[in-house]
Parts: structure tokens; C-alpha cells; sequence
């Protein structure tokens, strides 16, 4: 959603602003978009200053709660039943605010709504203990802050476990986060989805934040490209291990496309200055291309959902009713008025009106001054077949109807095969049939014509099918074949399932014998594995093919295994990393898990390097018989004796406080100490919903050369510790010092860019 970014090459320096400069306020008036608006006819004369008023109000904080199905039930009831029964009637200066409630539309009550002002958020300690729980839990991705309307069409998308997703226009990365969720809805022991999610983004940078906004869901079924959506390649994909050859064609795709955006008034004030009648003419034949790209791309069955942040007719229902238009029936508007019932919305134009950038009226294309038709498409008019197409099954979001921002969603289904119409070879095609001399000939070169027109992505014609003919081969474009621009992405280089490391850390954590070893994969050519990564099948069928030179593929793959360089003697190197120790847990050995209560947790939390001695006697014998290397603790609340004593930091919880179901974590086990591996958001996080206080470790705090001179005073302190420790207890090995945790690599690979912030 919203416009497409591009860096001209040679460009000047931004223009810093100036610190003394004030803020003008932005006046909400804009006459020649009220016109325009009016002229559409897009709701009554009665509803307009209803509508026209509330694009005027700021829009309200909503947030979508994430991960997997159990996870995201348990941070809701937290919001439910802890936060929501304190929040009613709160006054603050006089004003009183309305407490979180759930969107009424959302599954599950996981969407919620949030119009609480700043100034109340700051004066009250009710609203300031919600928004701190909110921004711990934004900062490790179980909250995203998203805008209601943005979270509609991966809802109407219908997506199973098993489907292969495209997301043409990922970036930032909410709507993909949402498309991971569904493919991993079913939660089966032991199970990785077979689905797919293939997120695209024509520009590098944000490309980057898309893996940042999805990493913390920890799918091995993601990929990130980086192509211009309209020129996504075209693979023959590596057989299965079924020895099925799958086709690289999807059973859904989403196409929220670039837009001009003025559907996000309340959201981007600024575009009140910036809207023109030219915002949309630019855009209209890049989203058609877009649109019909996705449909090539997409199976006969599957469904495509195409949407837009606009209200102009131009990149919405012209493009629908262009893309039906050049399918030829083997498309067609779903209908979805049962699905999402309680979201308010209103049918599509099948009339418009198409202006110049002056603002004039043009009835027609053939009306278009010849020295601007280059800036015109027939497309853009309303096809006189329009009251066919049912584009009243289009939705159109409107702001007052819920208190949201505007949208434009249709949903299509492919029936038949399609191929994308080439007038030019179907016009030499017919004068072919006509000189030749026999109506035999015609017949057979009709037959022909059939298979041949179409473009050079034409997937849904088999190949070596009866009747048809090779197409020659159009050149592939600099997209194609090297995707867009940006720096050169290392490889990916799977490892066998006999390779030396994948069997030390096999045998050491004792994998199960049905896990997929060869899925494991590297990007780096070196002889020392460092980070290992582990894919699904769907992914490793494509990172296999002979054509993955033309798929620019960013990022992928759940970082599964880290090598750990340790003074202390280890049978393993090899640690879990958080990220992928969800789902690694179902597969380990419980000889390389160890249950803890909560005791213990905190004491993990409190300190940076705790020492066995500082745990409960009771369980010292255990931490000190583990073997020194990377374990896991697994911590069930359900089974903690005093689960139901008051917690003193969070009235009506628990001694749990918010923590409801089973959590497993990695650490790595010293000589005499152990190490919790989580980040500092994720200690943080977890300490919140304890209630209790968390201590980081200094080289985590800091960065850079603060951070290294953190870890250089801390090393010599633990080293000392670490000799008198090991002198007392008559211990020869040196422990583990602050230079051997695995944290401050972790910490440093952590992005800071949310999409938007709590």
C-alpha cells in the first residue's frame, strides 16, 4: 500500500531541515479534490459532509496482535482481561477516553482499536502501564501496529496452510506478517507447513524492512524477492522429493499495488497540499501490469486479491474492469458479501468520470488532445460493457463508516487458463488465415494462432501440448535476469544431510530421525559454517532451481543454528538460536531440555552471567551435570506451585503475571555459570509480563565503541571472577566469559525500523 519509492541516479543532497523552523499546521481544504470527488459520484449529496468532515479527523491507533494462533490468544486475553476492566472511565484534564476495544470485523478479536490521546497517556499511570506493556511487546513483534483497513485483504485472500502465497508489493511487511500467520494457523507437532510465502518488493531498502517486520515470525516457508512486480520471472522449478515437479504459480496472490494514496488523508495530512487530478494517471497502466502479471502467476482456482489506498476510480474499478475485459472469462469478480460481515462497505463505481491534469472533463480517449494521448489509456474510461462485470462486488472502504482510513479491495478467482493478449501478433495472425487457400489450412492455422499469441511468461499453457507450437523466446530484460537494483546477494548453499556439522549438531541435540536434515542451508562459501538456516520443502524446490539466477532472492530462511567459539570445552559448538528454537524444540532430544520454574527464569533475567551457586539449592546438582554447551529451559506456569499468588507488579495476576502457556528458550551452560540467549527486547519483554525487573548484560546496552569498551571491562571482571570461582572449587577449565556470549552478534543484527510506532 501507498506509493512507489525510487532514488534517481546522481540525485542531490536531501535538504536538511531547519531545527528553528516551526511546524505550519496543514489546512484540511482541498477544492479541486472535493470537486473531483463530487463528480465521481462516489456516495449521495446527504452522506458527502459526513464523509468530507471525517476525512478531517486524526485517525485512531489500531494494532493487530501476531504469531502463531496459541501465542496470539494468550497476548490478547492478556489485553482482554488484565488491561481493558482498568481502562473504563478515566479522566484526565476533563477529557475521558474510550478503552481499547476489539474491531468488530477482525477473526478472533486479534484487531483492536485504540483512540487514546497522548496527553492521556502520559497523566494517567492506568494508560501509561497499557502503552508500556505495548511497546515491550511491538518492539519483540507480538503487537504490530497496522491500520484497520490496511488488514483487509489478506483477511479476504482465504489462505490454508498448504496454499502458495505471492505478496506482489510486500513492503513494510504487515499484510505479509498476517498471510505467515494464516499458512501457520494449523499448529501439527512435528509438521511444517508445505505452504509458501513469496514476498516481493521492487525496491531494495524496503525490501529490508519487509524481512524486519516478518523475521520475528520465524517461518522457514518465506522468501523475499526484489522485482519490479510487473516483470516477476518465470521458473522451472527442482522436483520434490515426491519427484513431482510443482509449477512456480501460486494459489493466491495479493497485489496492494503503488497508489497515490488519497485514501490516507487522515493518516498523511500532507497529502490535503499535495493531491492533483494528474496523481493517479501515472499509476493506472504500472497497476494494471502489476494485476495482470499476478494473474498469469496464479493457478486456475486460485483467488487474487487486488487493492488499493485510493478512492479514485482510476486505479480501481478502470483497472478491474480492464483486467476482466483482457481475461475473456477466465476471470471473475467473487463475490464476498458473506465474508467479513460486520465490515461496513459500499459497492463499486460501473461509471466514473476521467479528467485532465488541468481539471477539464474528457468523454472519451478520442477527445484527448493529440500532444497529451500519450499520458491517456482507453482503459482509463469506463468500458461500455461495464454493467456486465459486476463491479459492484468491488468494496469501497469509506472513513465514516467505522472510523477508519479509506480502501479499495476486489477479490477475483481464476477459472480457465490465461494468456495476456497480443493485439499485434493476433492482427498478422488473422491475415495469415486469410491468404492461405484452403479452408483446412485456415482451420490449422487458427489452431495455431491459439497457442502462440500470448507473452513470453505464457504459464498456463503446458508445454509439448497437442496442437500447439513453440513460442520463440523474447530476450529477457536487465530485471529479469538480475532483478533490481542493489548490492549482489551471497548464495544459498545447502548442506547434506552427511555434512560434518549437520552431524555434530544432530547427534549433540538428538534430532529427531523424520527431520528433514537436508534442509539446512548457508550463505557463505567459507569452509567454517557459522549461521545455519533451516527452509522449508516449497522454499528449497525453488533456491534448487536451475533458474534461480533470475529470481533476486534477498532473504530467507529461519536462522536455526549459530557456531558458538568458546574458551570453555564443548562436545558441540553449535547453539540454537532463538528464532528457531519454536521449532526446533518439537524435534530435540529431551536429554538437551531441562524443566525450570519460575524461580529459576528470574534468576536468568536479574543477572547477565549467573553462576550455579546462585540458583535454589534444589536444582544445582542438575545445572551443574549439564554438559557445557547450549541447552534448552523449558518453563510450564501451569505447573508453578504458587501460579496463583498475587503478582505485586500487576494487580489481578498471577505470580506469572501475564505469562500463561509454556515457554522454551535457549542457554548456553558455562563452567560455572549460564547465559540466557535472548536480545535485550526479548529479556525485556519477557521480564514485563513476570513482572519483575530485568538486568541487561553490558555489552548488549551498548553499541559500537561503547559497546566494546562494555565488553572489555566486563571480560576482565568475569575472567577474575571466573579464576576465583574456578581456584575454590580446585576447577582447571576457564568459564565462559562475556566475550564468549553469542548475544552481542545477535544484538547487532537486530534492525531499529518498525513501520510504525507505538
Amino acid at each position: 500500500m501507498g506509493r512507489r519509492f525510487s532514488k534517481r541516479k546522481n540525485a542531490p543532497p536531501r535538504k536538511e531541515r531547519d531545527p528553528n523552523a516551526s511546524y505550519v499546521e496543514v489546512i484540511k481544504e482541498n477544492a479541486q479534490m472535493e470537486e473531483y470527488y463530487k463528480a465521481q459520484k462516489i456516495m449521495s449529496e446527504e452522506e458527502w459532509p459526513v464523509f468530507w468532515g471525517h476525512l478531517k479527523v486524526t485517525l485512531p491507533t489500531t494494532f493487530r496482535i501476531t504469531g502463531t494462533r496459541s501465542h496470539a490468544v494468550e497476548i490478547r486475553d492478556t489485553v482482554k482481561n488484565a488491561f481493558v476492566p482498568h481502562l473504563s472511565n478515566i479522566s484526565v484534564d476533563g477529557v475521558v477516553a474510550n478503552p481499547p476495544r476489539p474491531l468488530a470485523w477482525y477473526p478472533d478479536e486479534l484487531g483492536w482499536h485504540f483512540d487514546v490521546p497522548r496527553t492521556l497517556l502520559k497523566k494517567s499511570p492506568e494508560y501509561a502501564k497499557f502503552h508500556q506493556f505495548l511497546v515491550a511487546e511491538t518492539e519483540v513483534g507480538n503487537i504490530s501496529r497496522q491500520e484497520a483497513v490496511s488488514m483487509i485483504p489478506p483477511l479476504l485472500l482465504d489462505i490454508q496452510p498448504q496454499h502458495w502465497v505471492m505478496d506482489m508489493c510486500a513492503a513494510p511487511g504487515s499484510k505479509t506478517a498476517q498471510i505467515i500467520e494464516m499458512v501457520h494457523a494449523v499448529e501439527q507437532h512435528k509438521v511444517v507447513p508445505g505452504g509458501l510465502i513469496l514476498a516481493n518488493d521492487a525496491d531494495y531498502r524496503r525490501s529490508h524492512m519487509l524481512i524486519h517486520q516478518t523475521k520475528r515470525l520465524q517461518s522457514p516457508c518465506l522468501m523475499v524477492t526484489n522485482h519490479d512486480a510487473s516483470m516477476m520471472p518465470s521458473l522451472t522449478l527442482a522436483p520434490n522429493k515426491a519427484g513431482e515437479v510443482v509449477p512456480f504459480e501460486f494459489d493466491r496472490v495479493l497485489a496492494d499495488v503503488p497508489c497515490s494514496g488519497d485514501a490516507t488523508l487522515r493518516k498523511n495530512p500532507m497529502v490535503w497540499n499535495s493531491w492533483t487530478h494528474g496523481g493517479a494517471m501515472g499509476l493506472h497502466q504500472t497497476q494494471v501490469n502489476i494485476l495482470q502479471r499476478g494473474v498469469q502467476m496464479l493457478k486456475v482456482g486460485g483467488r487474487i486479491v487486488y487493492s488499493t489506498c485510493s478512492f479514485n476510480p482510476m486505479e480501481n474499478e478502470a483497472v478491474v474492469a480492464e483486467m476482466l475485459n483482457r481475461a475473456n472469462g477466465t476471470l471473475e469478480l467473487v463475490d464476498v458479501t458473506n465474508e467479513l460481515p460486520l465490515l461496513k462497505r459500499r459497492p463499486g463505481l460501473s461509471d466514473w468520470k476521467v479528467f485532465t491534469k488541468e481539471g477539464q472533463q474528457v468523454d472519451k480517449f478520442e477527445d484527448v488532445p493529440t500532444d497529451a494521448k500519450g499520458k491517456f489509456f482507453p482503459s482509463m474510461w469506463p468500458p461500455e460493457n461495464a454493467g456486465e462485470l459486476h463491479l459492484e462486488r468491488c468494496l469501497r472502504i469509506y472513513p465514516h463508516l467505522q472510523d477508519t482510513g479509506g480502501f479499495f479491495v476486489a477479490v477475483f478467482k481464476k477459472t480457465a487458463p490465461y494468456v495476456v493478449p497480443n493485439p499485434g501478433r493476433a492482427a498478422a495472425a488473422a491475415e495469415k488465415a486469410a491468404s492461405a487457400s484452403t479452408s483446412e489450412n485456415k482451420e490449422q492455422n487458427a489452431e495455431e494462432d491459439t497457442t502462440t499469441t500470448g507473452d513470453k511468461h505464457k504459464l498456463d499453457t503446458a508445454a509439448g501440448e497437442e496442437g500447439s507450437e513453440p513460442v520463440k523466446k523474447a530476450r529477457m530484460t536487465r530485471a529479469e535476469r538480475f532483478g533490481a537494483p542493489g548490492p549482489k546477494e551471497e548464495p544459498f548453499l545447502f548442506l547434506d544431510a552427511n555434512n560434518t556439522d549437520v552431524e555434530l549438531f544432530s547427534k549433540f541435540y538428538g534430532l529427531d530421525e523424520d527431520f528433514p536434515k537436508d534442509q539446512f542451508l548457508v550463505r557463505s562459501e567459507g569452509e567454517k559454517n557459522k549461521t545455519i538456516y533451516i527452509v522449508s520443502e516449497a522454499v528449497k524446490s525453488i533456491l534448487k532451481s536451475n533458474d534461480i539466477h533470475r529470481l533476486k532472492v534477498v532473504n530467507t530462511g529461519v536462522r536455526t543454528f549459530i557456531r558458538q567459539d568458546s574458551n570453555s570445552p564443548a562436545d558441540c559448538t553449535f547453539r540454537i538460536h532463538n528464532e528457531g528454537i519454536a521449532m526446533m524444540r518439537q524435534f530435540v532430544s529431551d536429554a538437551r531440555v531441562m524443566a525450570v520454574q519460575l524461580e529459576e527464569v528470574i534468576t536468568l533475567l536479574q543477572s547477565p552471567y549467573p553462576k550455579i551457586t546462585e540458583f535454589p539449592e534444589a536444582v544445582q546438582e542438575r545445572l551443574t551435570a549439564l554438559p557445557t554447551g547450549c541447552c534448552i529451559f523449558e518453563f510450564d506456569p501451569a505447573l508453578e506451585k504458587d501460579k496463583d499468588k498475587p503478582n505485586p507488579r500487576w494487580e489481578g495476576q498471577g505470580l506469572t503475571g501475564f505469562v500463561k502457556g509454556k515457554l522454551v528458550f535457549p542457554v548456553w551452560k558455562a563452567q560455572v555459570s549460564f547465559n540466557m540467549l535472548l536480545n535485550k527486547q526479548e529479556r525485556r519483554s519477557l521480564a514485563m509480563r513476570l513482572g519483575v525487573d530485568c538486568v541487561d548484560s553490558p555489552h548488549v546496552v551498548e553499541g559500537g565503541a561503547k559497546g566494546t569498551a562494555a565488553k572489555a571491562k566486563a571480560a576482565a571482571a568475569e575472567a577474575a571472577a571466573s579464576a576465583s570461582a574456578s581456584a575454590s572449587e580446585d576447577a582447571t577449565p576457564e568459564d565462559a566469559t562475556p566475550e564468549d556470549s553469542p548475544m552481542a552478534e545477535d544484538d547487532a543484527a537486530e534492525g531499529s525500523e518498525e513501520e510504525e510506532s507505538l
